[in-house]
């Protein structure tokens, strides 16, 4: 399984200055091909790289805010042949297709109808698609659809994406013994926010889930501009054991299957 983190930046102002990108993830294992949280400049950011959108086999959004939705339809669109085929899957949180009290949908009516099947997950859902083993896990944020992921791929690599939360009781046990958990971390140390994952947060979910491997991504300014990623990866490595990396935009990671295929789905 190889992830290519086609942007690392999160929020607003990580949107509008581009200090660092907001593509969101793409995941490829054999024939899976899946683009995760495609905010603003997926598309041109797959196409700079040499991953063609038109390959892509399934596409996972957590939830309807514009850096982890934004270009979702033409996404859709180029999964499709240019709307020309059904083709793939589409797995969201509710609120991405049908809306809720905090924000209209970000997926049109439309290019609901493209992929060849829509599953809108909430927490503890699980479902089986193209080939990829998906559940749904619990996030707190201000989408209050809002929802992780834990993928099990074809070959039995396992992987847990954590989206926009914050700390919560239980969190790192619904992503315990992954081999590689990617966090959100929009804050550095000493820096909470509601709503959103700060480095404190990330080494508590950590010390509970024990992954293989940590990945940090989606930062917003504080952490751009009061310290680094970097900096912040060493720290999390330091206090939990864990080796964990600060994503850069354009970085690929190979991430391989434990000996023993780790607990999944509870089973």
């Amino acid at each position: 399984m190889e992830i290519f983190f086609l942007g690392t930046g999160g929020g607003r102002f990580s949107i509008v200055t581009q200090k660092r990108r907001t593509g969101g993830l793409r995941i490829i294992s054999g024939r899976v091909n899946l683009h995760v949280d495609p905010g603003p400049g997926a598309l041109v950011y797959s196409i700079e790289q040499h991953l063609d959108p038109r390959k892509i086999t399934g596409l996972l959004i957590t939830h309807v805010h514009p850096d982890h939705a934004n270009d979702g339809n033409v996404l859709l669109e180029a999964m499709t042949g240019g709307a020309l085929r059904k083709h793939g899957f589409l797995a969201c949180a509710r609120s991405v297709t049908r809306g809720n009290e905090h924000a209209d949908p970000t997926i049109s009516r439309y290019h609901r109808e493209l992929p060849e099947r829509v599953v809108e997950l909430k927490a503890g859902d699980r479902v089986s698609l193209g080939g990829v083993e998906v559940e749904a896990v619990k996030a707190v944020h201000y989408d209050p659809d809002t929802i992780g992921f834990k993928l099990r791929l074809p070959e039995g690599e396992t992987l847990g994406y954590t989206s926009d939360t914050e700390y919560f009781e239980g969190v790192g046990e619904a992503y315990k013994g992954l081999d590689a958990l990617i966090l959100c971390t929009m804050r550095p140390r000493g820096a909470p926010l509601k709503w959103h994952m700060s480095i404190d947060d990330a080494v508590k979910i950590l010390e509970e889930a024990k992954p293989r491997q940590a990945l940090l991504t989606h930062f917003g300014m504080r952490m751009l501009s009061q310290t680094t990623p970097e900096e912040e990866a060493k720290y999390v490595e330091r206090v939990t054991g864990i080796p964990t990396q600060a994503a850069r935009d354009n970085m690929r990671v190979k991430v391989e299957r434990k000996r023993s295929l780790t607990e999944f789905f509870g089973g």
